[in-house]
């Protein structure tokens, strides 16, 4: 088996590279790559200098794309780490402008998303799918859209280059007579058991009419495992791509945990062959664990004699790659509603009119509350003599303050009087009218306060027995 380098005008065959370090990645529908370091030599020396980003790395007929390089030098030795994606990554360089908004087919997923490419991209499905409501589907790039059909049809990726094939769950992957067994052919093992989610029994949901009414009277799955477990009820599937008990009632058991959930990673202790989503028999003694598993991931090194392959397992109808898939999706759908400071983009609100409130098909509410006719009030705007956005007694004090020709802002209010409102209430200008000075002489009011202050000084000293006579 030969490494292959191509720089798009040289192809070369690499040698004097780290086998035992050389690795291939492979995670179920989200990563597949290789990795390795090469240090120069007289022999590589050519083939060594082809290595740049965006060279392509060929390992058993696939194609790789340098997207991480880590040049190095020591003295005269000059090294590279190097990290190629799989060649099906590049699909992000194609996209989709437009959108839509249908029940869709996968097959007219994938016209949608893959029509048009100048880029060589193929597409192949294996196994049956129903339809499934997608919402806004496109404006995005090929990948982008590819994990949103992975999601929304409950499919498994594998691609031959730029070939692309979309497989149903009961189509994927090999059930095989391989078994990893504790101190067999394996010795370290972590292994995650959960029951949390564990269920036997479901209940399915088809399309709802306007009217309230299904397409077909719900459907209800029990597990073979309800005899273990007993019965253990899930969440009900309401989903309106179904117009057919059948086909509900064969999508059900996909849906369901129904086993206790196994993620486990182990190291063999030899080389076996491990292929994507070879199902194999896990017997772990000291656990008394005895179920059948699925590969969702690897790490091989195809170049080492003694190095043994590291292998991901798992039983869970939603395995841990899928979970993660789902949050980035929900990240990408999050950002374009929510900006990076948090903030809902203007973008993301639709416009209604005034006096509407938009709600979903088949949304029910409680008894006596329908939002859809709620009467939203209207207000004119106040008068001196009427209230509307405000009252009118503040209307007449707002239109007291005006701005003149240079711009300064002049209160017209009048001096106050006995009988009329002012600059101050009626009632103070009565109370200060009591207050009665003789003479001519200007008062200064900051000098009678201070006056009078020095006076009730002299009188508490006095009262004290601390003042001296007059």
């Amino acid at each position: 088996m030969d490494l292959i380098v191509n720089n798009g005008i040289d192809e070369e065959i690499l040698v004097d590279f780290n086998v035992d370090d050389f690795a291939e990645d492979w995670e179920k529908n989200s990563a597949w790559s290789v990795s390795f370091s090469v240090t120069k030599t007289n022999k590589n020396a050519y083939t060594f200098n082809m290595l740049q980003q965006e060279a392509m790395i060929k390992l058993e007929g696939q194609w790789f794309v340098i997207k991480q390089l880590e040049p190095t030098a020591s003295g005269r030795v000059l090294s590279k780490s190097i990290t190629a994606n799989h060649i099906y990554f590049t699909c992000q360089d194609h996209r989709q402008y437009n959108q839509k908004s249908q029940t869709w087919s996968i097959d007219d997923a994938l016209h949608w998303t893959f029509d048009g490419n100048k880029l060589g991209f193929t597409w192949e499905v294996v196994g049956s799918f129903e339809k499934a409501q997608m919402d806004n589907f496109g404006d995005a790039n090929a990948l982008s859209m590819v994990e949103t059909i992975l999601s929304s049809f409950n499919a498994v990726l594998d691609a031959n280059n730029k070939h692309i094939i979309f497989y149903a769950p009961g189509s994927w992957g090999q059930v095989t007579n391989n078994q990893f067994r504790y101190l067999y052919n394996t010795d370290t093992v972590n292994c995650q058991i959960d029951t949390t989610n564990l269920k036997t029994v479901i209940r399915g949901y088809g399309k709802q009419n306007d009217d309230g009414t299904y397409a077909f009277p719900f459907v209800t799955y029990k597990s073979p495992y309800v005899v273990q477990w007993g019965e253990r009820h899930a969440d009900p599937i309401r989903d309106d791509r179904f117009t057919k008990a059948d086909s509900m009632l064969a999508y059900l058991p996909s849906q369901l945990q129904d086993k206790p959930a196994v993620t486990l990673s182990i190291t063999v202790k030899r080389k076996e062959e491990i292929n994507k989503g070879d199902h194999w028999l896990l017997i772990y003694e000291p656990m008394n664990f005895d179920t059948d598993v699925e590969v969702i991931g690897y790490k091989k090194y195809p170049f080492s004699k003694y190095k043994p392959p590291e292998v991901t397992f798992s039983n869970d109808a939603k395995d841990m790659t899928g979970i993660l898939s789902s949050f980035n999706r929900v990240g990408k759908t999050v950002s374009r509603v929510v900006d990076k400071s948090g903030n809902v983009k203007t973008s993301a609100i639709a416009r209604l009119p005034d006096n509407k409130v938009s709600v979903g098909t088949g949304t029910k509410f409680s008894p006596g509350y329908d939002p859809t006719q709620l009467d939203i009030p209207h207000y004119s705007l106040a008068t001196p003599t009427s209230d509307g956005l405000m009252a009118a007694a503040d209307k007449q004090k707002l239109d007291l303050i005006v701005v003149d020709g240079n711009g300064n802002v002049v209160v017209n209010i009048s001096l106050a009087t006995a009988q009329n409102d002012g600059l101050m209430s009626k009632e103070d200008f009565v109370k200060l009218g009591r207050i009665l000075f003789t003479g001519t002489e200007t008062i200064d009011l900051q000098t009678v306060l201070q006056t009078l202050q020095d006076h009730e000084n002299r009188i508490t000293a006095l009262e004290n027995g601390g003042g001296t006579g007059a």
